[in-house]
Parts: C-alpha cells; structure tokens; sequence
C-alpha cells in the first residue's frame, strides 16, 4: 500500500524548482510510486501549482482532519443526535469566531491574530535579507537570504515582484499574503507590507464569513410533519452488540512515522527487540567469552 504521507513534505513545497525536485527523487523510489503520482494532477496536491492562490495554503487533509477532530465525539451517536451535535458545534464556533473578530475590530485590529502572528515571523527573518532593486517604480526586486551555518540553511536568492504579488519562493502565491521576501522589498522602499495582504484575512472579512443567523431546534414534538417518502430503516445494516465504534476506520492517509517497528535494543528499523541481529550477536559474544 502507497503511503501518500511519505510524500507529504513535496505536496507542500511552495517553490516550483524545488518541488520539481523532490518529485523526481520521489518517483525514482519504485515504477508502482511513479505510476500512481504521475496519475494525480499536481493541481490537487501540491501547493507549488496552486497557480491561483486558491488553497490560501491549506491542503485537503488539513480541512478534512479539522473536521474530524471536531466531530470525534459524536462518531457512534445515532443519526439525530449526531445531526444536532454537528448544528451545535458550528453555532458555537460561529459564535466564537465572530466574537473574536468583533473583539479585534474594536481595539483597531485589521487583520486576525493568526495572520499577525505569520508577518512578525516573517518580519524577524526578513531583518537579514539583503535586497536589491531594479526598477524606479519599485515593483521588481531581488532579495538575498543570509546563509546560516549552523542550520545550513539560506544563502538563496529570490525574484519579488511587488505589483503581481508574487515571490519566486512560491509562498506569497500560496498564502495570500508576504513571505519574508516581499516583506524585505517592501521594508527596503519604506512600503506596508499589511497592503498586500489579501482581504480574506481581514477581521471585517471574518466578520461577514460568521454573520450568518442561527436559531435554536426546539421541542422535537414542535416539529411539523413532512409529506415526504416514509423511510424504513435497512434490516442488514443494523448494528451489532456491543459498544459502539467511536474512532473512524483508518486508511492509508493514517499511516504516521510513529507505526514503523523500531528495535527497543540497537532502534534500528525493521525489526524488534525479539530478532534483533545485533543482541543476538552480543548474547552469542557473552557466552564465548
């Protein structure tokens, strides 16, 4: 079985050089690898080809394991019940969320904290970025990274072109708002990087996104009763005895590094303390000796 996580770290390369890269050295692994992500449109999994921004960053399993984790607690309720926990939990989160925008707006917030909180990281490594202009109108620039030894990492140098809202690191395409290259190029020519942020993560967006109007269910018996078909339930898909299921079925997109065997003796992969070649060996040595 193809574990899609063994990739996961390609799919959310933002840079196109370096995706191209990682997806060679991923195909290479086996003809049953390179068969099955050559049948998958880059559209659907890589942010490097979200050519439009459209993700704002987030990749399908992160939405999907956001729900989940939100509806753990009602996976073995019955289907009423499990339909009235789910209004109930997004009325709740309709309410804090708006509450905290409207919170935020009133202390002169534009932008929600989560986006803040990105530009000051991206402002912190911006600080030792060397950039160099090259138009008067101040739309095209190149920003080198400082290189450190200690991480190894840096030293590379990127295109910004301020007006199309676009870094050749691929990252202020995929979020939608400066990656620490533009926020350099814009510090450079003494322009606020917030302008070119999008509007999506402004608290009067979020505002709008969470005004929607909710009303409480009510007394069962209140309820009118429908001219629609009258549904029997299907006999063979009755539940057995026992406790409920509360966890959902796992699959390939599961697997996690923490599952692969690894030796409480030498932790090496592959095999575990029982046939573990080399304490065999030092048992074997012990006798000898």
């Amino acid at each position: 079985m193809l574990n899609p996580n063994v990739n996961i770290w390609t799919g959310y390369t933002t840079c196109k050089h370096n995706f191209t890269k990682r997806l060679e050295q991923f195909r290479e692994i086996s003809p049953e690898i390179r068969r099955w992500i050559d049948g998958i449109s880059l559209k659907k999994w890589s942010l490097a080809h979200d050519d439009q921004g459209r993700r704002y960053g987030h990749m399908t399993t992160n939405l999907s394991e956001a729900v989940n984790k939100i509806l753990k607690g009602a996976r073995n309720l019955p289907i009423t019940a499990l339909v009235k926990c789910t209004y109930g939990r997004l009325v709740e989160y309709f309410v804090q969320r708006l509450g905290q925008a409207n919170a935020e707006l009133a202390v002169g917030q534009r932008y929600c904290t989560k986006l803040m909180d990105a530009m000051r990281n991206n402002q912190e490594e911006a600080t030792s970025h060397f950039v160099r202009r090259y138009d008067y109108e101040a739309t095209r620039f190149e920003v080198e990274e400082a290189f450190n030894p200690v991480t190894q990492r840096g030293g590379h140098t990127w295109t910004v072109l301020l007006n199309e809202r676009k870094c050749e690191c691929g990252a202020f395409q995929a979020y939608r708002y400066p990656c620490s290259h533009a926020i350099a190029a814009c510090a450079y020519v003494r322009i606020d990087s917030l302008t070119y942020v999008d509007a999506a993560y402004s608290n009067a967006y979020i505002k709008e996104a969470y005004s929607g109007q909710w009303y409480p269910l009510g007394n069962d018996d209140n309820i009118r009763p429908t001219n629609g078909p009258h549904i029997v339930p299907d006999q063979s898909m009755l539940r057995g005895k026992g406790r409920p299921k509360s966890t959902r079925i796992r699959n390939e997109m599961d697997w996690t590094e923490s599952q692969r065997t690894h030796c409480g003796h030498c932790r090496v992969e592959g095999h575990n303390r029982t046939n573990c070649p080399q304490l065999a060996s030092n048992i074997i040595d012990g006798l000898n000796h």
